[in-house]
């Protein structure tokens, strides 16, 4: 095992691709937890990307993709594998009504540009603390828009070759794609837009930043809503039951909106993760609702 670890690093450090053993979750994620990460990398270019994730893929090394975390509960215990974070990745660029983007540029970066070149249907990227690539997974969206609106292609490293896949064939539904279940890195992300002008696109993006601040914790350690449902609203569901300010541990449902779990008072992952499940088991007796986590988890078992 030492030799692949050897070898592993001798080619990151050949690529230059930057390597840190030092690193955890809690630095990594928006919740503030999450064990210690044997390694973590942060290529800063498509390439580089690309050569570490074959290299991943043929040494057989347990590794995640991550970007900015706003979607991610990591257990606390020791990840025993590589973490690859993208947000080095961040360029974009546009032409027309077209945007390519690397898969850790910022979402609020391409609202922002978007706006002053007065193109509308993504005035919500403005509102997400997080990457294109990460937004692509889990179909990301508020205020009636959303991922699968925008996106007209998507490149992935698909078992180590480079493919593009269609938006048709991204398979995307409420908060979901298909990229949540194929083990593909999601290289680039082009997103088609309408042209509008910038005073509009800037109203709007306005008024959803104002309804975030007015309706949601900001500023709290979160990742958004954690649950969700096809056709229900969980967090109203969730408010009804009186769950508001319920707590376990440093973990506590909003008093503020009742579909986002808060890191209150130095919260463990599993805090987060227990309340998570107390959610949904109340769901599923008073209501009968089966609803899905929306975030990621990395590193937890079945125990």
């Amino acid at each position: 095992m030492d030799a692949i670890w050897n070898e592993l690093l001798l080619k990151l450090g050949k690529w230059r691709v930057e390597a840190r053993s030092d690193m955890s979750f809690d630095q990594l994620t928006t919740f503030g937890t999450g064990g210690k990460i044997r390694l973590t990398v942060f290529p800063d270019t498509k390439r580089k990307l690309v050569k570490t994730a074959r290299l991943l893929r043929k040494l057989s090394v347990r590794s995640v993709v991550v970007g900015r975390g706003s979607n991610v509960l990591a257990s606390d215990d020791f990840f025993d594998g590589v973490v690859v974070v993208t947000t080095k990745l961040n360029g974009f660029r546009l032409r027309g009504s077209t945007v390519l983007a690397q898969c850790g540029a910022s979402s609020a970066a391409i609202a922002a540009a978007c706006a002053k070149r007065g193109l509308a249907d993504g005035e919500f990227l403005a509102c997400l603390p997080a990457t294109v690539g990460g937004s692509t997974v889990g179909n990301a969206g508020c205020f009636g828009q959303d991922m699968a609106r925008i996106v007209k292609r998507v490149t992935v490293l698909a078992n180590g070759r480079v493919r593009r896949v269609k938006r048709e064939q991204c398979r995307f539904a409420k908060r979901e794609s298909v990229f949540k279940h194929v083990d593909w890195v999601i290289l680039e992300v082009k997103l088609h837009f309408t042209r509008s002008t910038p005073e509009l696109v800037g109203e709007k993006i306005a008024n959803m930043r104002r309804r975030k601040a007015q309706t949601q914790p900001l500023g709290a350690r979160s990742a958004g809503c954690v649950l969700f449902h096809d056709s229900v609203a969980v967090s109203a569901l969730v408010d009804e039951m009186g769950l508001k300010g319920f707590r376990m541990g440093g973990a506590a449902v909003s008093t503020k909106h009742a579909g986002f779990v808060l890191n209150i008072d130095k919260s463990t992952s599993l805090d987060i993760y227990l309340l998570i499940r107390y959610l949904k088991s109340e769901l599923l007796t008073r209501y009968g609702i089966c609803a899905k986590t929306e975030l990621a988890l990395i590193n937890f078992t079945e125990k």
